[in-house]
């Protein structure tokens, strides 16, 4: 209930990337591909209910997902949405709410971008 609805900076943050904190990186498997290929479909545009009731038809478009079709996503094809980082479930005394980490989500579904452009190269 005290979430910051916006963050105003001079530049995008920063989230340390250092090969020495990490495993060594995967490619992601035949399922996962086809998964990211698939949250992909669903991008689309949607408004927040607040703000439709606040604003009506003022009310901005947003483009994306919701979490819960993305877990949906994911278990159709075998897997356990919330062993990505990108899936999040928080819960606390009054509430709870799902969430994305973005850059995780758009990472995998570029990954399944990257394969469907390799295939297609292929043929040519």
């Amino acid at each position: 209930t005290r979430r910051w609805s916006q963050v105003f900076a001079g530049t995008a943050t920063i989230s340390t990337s250092d090969a020495r904190e990490k495993t060594d990186v995967r490619k992601l498997n035949a399922v996962e591909i086809a998964a990211a290929k698939d949250l992909a479909k669903e991008i689309g545009a949607f408004r927040f209910l607040a703000s439709v009731s606040e604003k009506g038809e003022a009310a901005r478009e947003h483009i994306g997902m919701t979490v819960q079709r993305a877990i949906e996503v994911m278990e159709s094809h075998g897997l356990d949405p919330f062993g990505y980082s990108f899936i999040c479930y928080d819960e606390w005394e009054d509430g709870n709410r799902y969430s994305f980490r973005f850059e995780g989500l758009l990472a995998f579904i570029a990954a399944g971008f990257e394969a469907r452009l390799a295939a297609l190269e292929a043929t040519l």
